[in-house]
């Protein structure tokens, strides 16, 4: 009874010794060396050639939960609280994270620190699927400068509409999407043009300052295209996604109309519609040139579900892919599933430039070899990338069994495949 009785008394010491070394430690100090941490495994994976995305993540947040082992986030201060709050964060820990970015607003911080706090917060919310919460915040985010507003478009968009939608329903994501739009803050173009050709003269003070005017309004003209797109795009998948494709495609083709054919979003532009158009309609027929492995055409794998894979011997993504396409086709081929990897050419391989398309042609021998591609692998021209809408790769459209086009897939990350994999064992159920 003695020997417990002292344990409990020396666990006691040691938790009070510890909250006592806690409230003496610099959050900053603790940011700092997480960053450090994170910094190291990057350079070592990169010298080694292979960065484990989830191991790096892991270990920060094993760091981070030892860093905040003990401590009460309610006996932070509120000068500390977003400091403090950043570390929750990359613990896992969203509600305390919430809670305490809200400490620090009482502060009233300036307008980037009050900017860090807001976002901080709201990806804390869409972690935790507080769709209500975003919607109450979203509108209340007010942007710095051009570069924060195209941060903060960008988790609006990607992020948390999806949450919203999920959550809510569609009409409060595009409503929470309309408000964000609303606080965007646009840099002039010939302010930025300014700005970005006094800096190029520093550094090339022999440069022509009125063609590099021209190149950096040609490029404001482009960011504000890419974001207004941006916006656009997801109003428009919202809605088919909702089962109100007539609306969906009504939004791209408004854009496509509005936008001039040169401008590099109107290619983009017009592949979000032909993918978005060609969901329920015959796949169409593919133009192929020669390939590796049995295909005889579309029409040959009716009957089949089909994942026809855009992708290029140069995509890392597409590459990184090959692994879970791979088990997947191993696992279910047998109930029915096909693939057929389509690319095109480049007129280089790895180092070698300049190449003819026979010798190119050649050169995937051995990327099949290498990957240990079990699928039928066709090249032809663009053209068929255009009748898909392929405007990034890895693309996959999916295929149903009769022939029409089920889907599209556009990326690759494990996590997200997850999900694919799940909606080609419903479609092959």
């Amino acid at each position: 009874m003695k020997n417990w009785t002292r344990s409990l008394l020396s666990l006691a010491l040691m938790a009070t010794v510890a909250c006592a070394a806690w409230a003496q430690t610099d959050p900053q100090q603790v940011l700092k060396e997480i960053q450090a941490a994170r910094t190291k495994a990057v350079n070592d994976a990169r010298a080694s050639g292979s960065l484990d995305v989830d191991a790096l993540n892991k270990l920060i947040q094993e760091k981070a939960l030892a860093a905040i082992a003990g401590m009460d986030p309610a006996t932070i201060p509120a000068k500390d609280a977003y400091a403090w709050a950043e570390v929750f964060s990359m613990a896992g820990k969203h509600k305390e994270t919430c809670d305490l970015c809200a400490k620090f607003l009482t502060t009233n911080p300036d307008p980037q620190k009050t900017f860090d706090a807001k976002m901080l917060m709201l990806n804390s919310c869409n972690a935790l699927e507080e769709g209500h919460m975003l919607t109450m915040m979203v509108p209340t985010v007010e942007p710095p400068t051009p570069m924060a507003s195209q941060q903060f478009l960008s988790s609006v968009v990607y992020e948390f509409t999806e949450t919203v939608a999920k959550q809510m329903s569609v009409d409060e994501a595009l409503k929470m999407l309309a408000s964000a739009e609303r606080n965007m803050k646009y840099e002039d173009p010939e302010a930025f043009a300014k700005r970005m050709v006094e800096a190029q003269l520093k550094r090339t003070p022999d440069g022509d300052a009125e063609k590099l005017k021209a190149q950096y309004l040609a490029t404001a003209k482009t960011q504000r295209g890419s974001l207004e797109f941006a916006i656009a795009e997801r109003r428009a998948e919202l809605l088919s996604d909702a089962g109100r494709s007539a609306e969906g495609k009504a939004i791209l083709e408004a854009f496509v109309a509005k936008t001039d054919p040169a401008d590099a979003t109107y290619r983009r532009a017009k592949g979000s519609l032909t993918r978005m158009s060609m969901v329920g309609a015959a796949a169409p027929a593919l133009t192929v040139e020669r390939g590796y492995g049995k295909f005889e055409g579309l029409e040959s794998l009716k009957g089949k579900v089909v994942l026809l894979d855009f992708f290029a011997h140069w995509c890392g993504p597409c590459i990184n892919s090959f692994p879970d396409m791979k088990q997947m086709y191993a696992d279910l081929k047998p109930k029915g599933l096909e693939i057929v990897g389509f690319t095109t050419y480049y007129g280089y391989y790895k180092t070698e430039r300049n190449l003819e398309k026979d010798a190119e042609y050649a050169k995937m021998k051995d990327f099949i070899a290498d990957h240990q591609l079990p699928w039928p692998v066709v090249y032809g021209e663009r053209s068929n990338f255009d009748a898909y809408g392929v405007t990034g790769i890895p693309h996959v459209t999916v295929i149903g069994r009769d022939g029409t086009v089920h889907s599209v897939k556009i990326g690759y990350s494990p996590a997200t495949f997850k999900k694919f994999r799940e909606e080609i064992e419903k479609l092959l159920g």
